[in-house]
C-alpha cells in the first residue's frame, strides 16, 4: 500500500503496523467532518487515540470590513487545545463545537482543525495528522517503536498542574467516553486522577482509576471515594499516585481510563467524554538510570513519601479540590511522628487531636468560597515552633451575568453595560468592548458602565473578572451598530422543572440571516431531534425520569466563506426534573 508508514524506513526493524493518511469527508447536512484511519496488522489488538486542536488561521483585521468576517480572528476562544477526542477508528468533528467560540468574527478562511491519530498495538505506534476542515487527505502516516526498557530516573519537583480537566458545572448523563489530553513535550509525575459519577445521585461503587496510551497503560489503581452534592455517596472517585521513592512518569497522549463507563458521567459541554481530572508535577531526570520491570504500573498501593533519614513528609491534599457546594472533601494526610496536629479547614472550622495525624480525614464545605486548609504539628511538647502544610479548596460556581442596552442602534451608538458576578475572591477585572477598546481594575467590577461605539460593525463585548490566583472567568454580550436589526436565536422551555413524566414545550426563534441549512434541537437526556433546512417554531419532548437536563439548540447556515454554525444557549438551557 504506497504512503504507509513513512517514518519505518529509518528503523532497524520495519513496522508490522500499518497506518494510511487520514481521509477527511465533510458531511453537509450533519455540518461535520469525518476523519477516517485506516490502520491494520495481522492479529494484533490495535489502539486509537484522536485529538483535534484548533488554531486561527487570519491575522487581525484580515478580512475587508464590508464582508462577513470583519475584524478577523480576534475571537482567541476559538484557539481551543485538544477538547475534542475519540478512540474509535472514525472521527467525527461537528463544526463549532469549540467552545465560546465567535464564528461572527472569523475572517474567510477562520479557524483550521489539527487532526491527530496515534494507532498503537503495544510496542509500536504510528501517528498520522490532517490540517484542514473540509474533505481530503493528510500526509503520510510515521512509525516509530516503544522506547527501550532502560530509561531516565527522575525526580517531581515543583508545584501541581492540572493536565486535563473536562468537567464543568452543568447537568450530566450516564455514559462517559475518555477523555485525552497531551503533556506537550514535557515529562509529569502523575499525582492523582479523579472521576465524577453522579448516576442520579446514587453515585456507584468506586472501581479502578488509570490512563491509556499508544504503548500501554497505567494503573489500574484502585479508586477510593467521597460523598457528592447533597451527600450522594460515591460519587468522587479518586486515586492519590506516590511521587517517590518511584514515581510514574507520564509524556505524551493519554486518556483517562475508568472501570465503570455506564456511570461515568458526562453533558453535551464535554463533547460526551466523562468528567476526568488528572494532575501532575514537574518530572526532572535525574544522572541515574533505572531499568522498570514492565512497561505497564499496575501497583496501585504504594508507602507514602519520605523525607530525609526517612521520615514521612509534612503535606496534605485534598480531592476533589473544586466543586458546587455542599462539597464532601477527603483530605490525605502526611506527617513526621508528632505529638500533637491541628487542621485548619479555611472556612472558620478545625479539629486538634493529640498524636500523629490520621492518613486521610474528610470535611465538608458548605458555603462558596476560595479555601487554603493548613495542616499544622507540634514535634514535641517543647518544640519553640510549629510546622505546617497548606493546600487549596474552591467551592462554588462561578456565576456572571451581562447584558448590554441598547445592543443595536446607529452610530454613535452609547451603551450601557450592567455587570454582575458572584465570583468569590475576585482580585481583577476587564471588560473588552471588542472595537479594541478596553477597561478594568483591581477588586471587583463596578454595577454598570457605558461605552459609545463610533462607528458601524457588529462587536463582541467580553466581560471577566480573576477570582483569587484561578483562571478568568467570562461572559459575552452581542451588539450590532448600523445595518438594522442584530440575528437573533434563542431557545425557551416551558415548563423549564416539574414532577416526571415532565412534557416541556420549547420555541424556537430562529431570526438568522443567510441560508440555514440544517438545524439540531438536543434535549439533554441523551435524545434528540433536527432535520435539514430552518427549524419549526415549537419542539415538543416529555423527560422520562428524574435529574437536571441541558438543552441546546444548533442550526447550522451557509455564507459567502464556508458554512457557520450557531449554538444556543451556550452553557445549556436547564430543565429541572424531578
Amino acid at each position: 500500500m504506497p504512503g504507509l508508514a513513512a517514518g519505518a524506513a529509518r528503523a532497524a526493524t520495519p513496522s508490522p503496523l500499518r497506518l494510511a493518511p487520514i481521509s477527511a469527508t465533510f458531511v453537509a447536512s450533519a455540518f461535520a467532518t469525518r476523519y477516517t484511519a485506516a490502520a491494520s496488522e495481522p492479529g494484533a489488538k490495535l489502539t486509537y487515540r484522536w485529538t483535534l486542536s484548533l488554531r486561527l488561521v487570519d491575522g487581525k483585521g484580515a478580512a475587508d470590513p464590508s464582508l462577513p468576517g470583519a475584524r478577523a480572528a480576534v475571537d482567541a476562544a476559538c484557539d481551543n487545545r485538544g477538547v475534542l477526542t475519540s478512540t474509535a477508528p472514525t472521527f467525527v468533528w461537528h463544526h463549532g463545537d469549540a467552545d465560546h467560540c465567535d464564528h461572527a468574527k472569523m475572517g474567510p478562511s477562520g479557524h483550521q482543525g489539527l487532526v491527530t491519530v496515534v494507532v498503537g498495538d503495544g510496542t509500536w505506534s504510528c501517528t498520522a495528522t490532517y490540517r484542514g476542515t473540509n474533505s481530503g487527505t493528510g500526509g503520510a502516516a510515521t512509525c516509530r517503536k516503544a522506547a527501550p526498557a532502560t530509561r531516565a530516573a527522575y525526580t517531581c519537583r515543583g508545584a501541581r498542574v492540572k493536565l486535563v480537566d473536562s468537567s464543568n458545572v452543568y447537568g450530566v448523563v450516564n455514559g462517559g467516553r475518555p477523555p485525552a489530553f497531551l503533556t506537550r513535550g514535557k515529562a509529569y509525575c502523575l499525582v492523582s486522577i479523579t472521576t465524577y459519577h453522579w448516576n442520579g445521585g446514587r453515585g456507584a461503587k468506586p472501581g479502578t482509576l488509570g490512563l491509556t496510551s499508544s504503548t500501554g497503560t497505567i494503573g489500574p489503581f484502585k479508586a477510593r471515594s467521597s460523598a457528592g452534592q447533597g451527600g450522594a455517596p460515591n460519587v468522587n472517585w479518586f486515586v492519590d499516585v506516590p511521587t517517590a521513592p518511584k514515581p510514574v512518569v507520564i509524556d505524551g497522549l493519554y486518556s483517562c481510563k475508568d472501570s465503570d463507563p455506564k456511570t461515568w458521567s458526562s453533558n453535551p459541554q464535554s463533547h460526551g467524554t466523562g468528567f476526568c481530572i488528572v494532575y501532575g508535577v514537574p518530572a526532572v531526570k535525574s544522572t541515574a538510570s533505572t531499568t522498570p520491570k514492565t512497561t505497564t504500573q499496575r501497583n496501585a498501593t504504594k508507602p507514602a513519601a519520605k523525607g530525609k533519614g526517612g521520615k514521612a513528609k509534612l503535606s496534605i491534599k485534598a480531592s476533589p479540590d473544586t466543586g458546587n457546594p455542599p462539597l464532601a472533601v477527603t483530605f490525605t494526610l502526611s506527617s513526621p511522628k508528632v505529638v500533637q496536629w491541628r487542621i485548619d479547614y479555611g472556612d472558620g472550622q478545625s479539629k486538634v487531636a493529640t498524636g500523629t495525624p490520621p492518613p486521610t480525614i474528610a470535611h465538608t464545605y458548605t458555603r462558596a468560597g476560595d479555601y487554603k486548609p493548613r495542616l499544622t504539628v507540634l514535634a514535641s511538647p517543647s518544640a519553640a515552633s510549629a510546622s505546617s502544610a497548606t493546600t487549596s479548596v474552591q467551592v462554588g460556581t462561578s456565576l456572571m451575568s451581562f447584558a448590554a442596552a441598547p445592543a443595536s442602534g446607529n452610530p454613535p451608538l452609547r451603551v450601557t453595560f450592567t455587570l454582575g458576578t458572584s465570583v468569590p475572591n475576585i482580585s481583577s477585572w476587564s471588560l473588552d468592548f471588542g472595537d479594541g477598546t478596553h477597561t478594568g481594575g483591581a477588586g471587583k467590577p463596578p454595577p454598570s458602565l457605558s461605552h459609545t461605539y463610533a462607528t458601524a460593525g457588529s462587536y463582541r463585548a467580553t466581560f471577566a473578572v480573576k477570582p483569587g490566583q484561578y483562571a478568568l472567568v467570562a461572559a459575552f454580550a452581542a451588539i450590532t451598530v448600523g445595518g438594522g436589526t442584530p440575528p437573533v436565536l434563542s431557545l425557551t422551555a416551558t415548563p423549564s422543572a416539574g414532577t416526571h413524566p415532565l412534557a416541556v414545550s420549547f420555541a424556537l426563534a430562529t431570526n438568522v440571516p443567510g441560508r440555514i441549512v440544517s438545524w439540531k434541537l438536543v434535549f439533554g437526556d441523551g435524545q434528540q431531534t433536527g432535520g435539514a433546512g430552518r427549524p419549526p417554531a415549537s419542539v415538543s419532548h416529555t423527560y422520562a425520569k428524574a435529574g437536571t437536563y441541558g438543552a441546546y439548540l444548533v442550526v447550522a447556515q451557509q455564507q459567502q466563506y464556508g458554512g457557520v454554525q450557531y449554538v444556543v444557549p451556550r452553557g445549556g438551557l436547564a430543565i429541572s426534573v424531578r
